[in-house]
């Protein structure tokens, strides 16, 4: 739970966050705090990835199933999947995984949306192994980034 981070967790989970460039800062801080569930994997006692279950606004909710041409209701899809990053040096031994599956036992009798580029093989390779599929159509994010959102139903 976000209110249970010390200050040192919560800033090496925002860190990693930006790291990985996804994500506008300017509304982290808040989606952080009113997430779910904010998940670290470590390794030899280091953090090596973060994700989170988070609870998205409504008016972002509204704006990527617009933008995507998908049906994410709040009693369908209550949570997102995001703020995966795993850090380079460890990259390609497969811990996005066990991270994503880790997150949706945290939520295991919801429904649950995650976007992704989709340039982004292995999140997306991580996503459907954990039965998440794609729908509707991809789209432009933020930085002309194309997006594509995957869901996980109950």
């Amino acid at each position: 739970k976000p209110a249970e981070l010390t200050d040192a967790d919560r800033a090496s989970f925002v860190e990693l966050v930006r790291a990985g460039g996804e994500v506008a800062s300017q509304l982290l801080e808040k989606n952080i705090a009113n997430a779910q569930a904010l998940l670290f994997l470590t390794q030899l006692g280091q953090v090596r990835g973060v994700a989170a279950v988070k609870r998205p606004l409504p008016s972002y909710r509204m704006r990527v199933g617009k933008s995507a041409n998908a049906e994410l209701t709040d009693e369908d899809f209550p949570y997102e999947l995001g703020y995966i990053f795993i850090v380079p040096e460890v990259r390609g031994q497969k811990l996005s995984g066990p991270l994503v599956a880790k997150a949706l036992e945290v939520v295991s009798d919801s429904g649950v949306f995650a976007t992704v580029r989709i340039d982004n093989q292995a999140m997306r390779a991580s996503l459907l192994k954990a039965g998440f599929k794609p729908v509707g159509r991809p789209y432009r994010g933020r930085n002309s980034r194309i997006l594509q959102v995957f869901i996980k139903q109950v």
